[in-house]
């Protein structure tokens, strides 16, 4: 009876180290934000002051209504919404007012797609560092949340 309930806390163990649902990095109103980061090409290396960096994220409405991100800021930098388009073979990043987040949808700020975009630092970011980010929401107000610096 012991190695029955001992296999079985084992094999509780196991599928709960291997479950593949994440906490989210914030959630306030129905607006859930995960697998944010902000990305530092070329890690320590760079000092970031003269680059022009961006952030990632999923963001999920489980609402029933409709929300829409309407801005985003940081201590170390101007930021911005951008989207980034296919123009014939050109490719073309714009700012842009917002990002409509559906209800009951998620909307992935990825690299050619939407993004958060830094320019003009104020100091330097290094691989590992953590930064608050302040998004924007027309209806789930502003959610703070701390993002890890990466390289990839």
């Amino acid at each position: 009876m012991k190695k029955i309930a001992f296999l079985f806390f084992v094999f509780a163990a196991l599928l709960t180290a291997c479950s593949t649902a994440t906490q989210p990095d914030a959630a306030q109103n129905g607006i859930e934000i995960s697998a944010a980061k902000v990305l530092l090409p070329g890690g320590n290396a760079m000092s970031g002051m003269d680059s022009t960096l961006a952030a990632f994220m999923t963001i999920k409405n489980s609402s029933a209504s409709a929300d829409r991100l309407t801005g985003v800021s940081v201590d170390f930098a101007e930021a911005s919404l951008h989207q980034t388009t296919m123009d014939g073979s050109v490719m073309k990043m714009n700012a842009i007012s917002g990002v409509d987040i559906p209800a009951g949808q998620m909307v992935e700020l990825r690299s050619g797609s939407y993004h958060v975009m830094f320019m003009n630092l104020t100091r330097p970011l290094k691989v590992g560092e953590t930064v608050n980010l302040v998004l924007e929401f027309e209806k789930a107000g502003k959610i703070s949340f701390p993002v890890k610096v990466v390289d990839q």
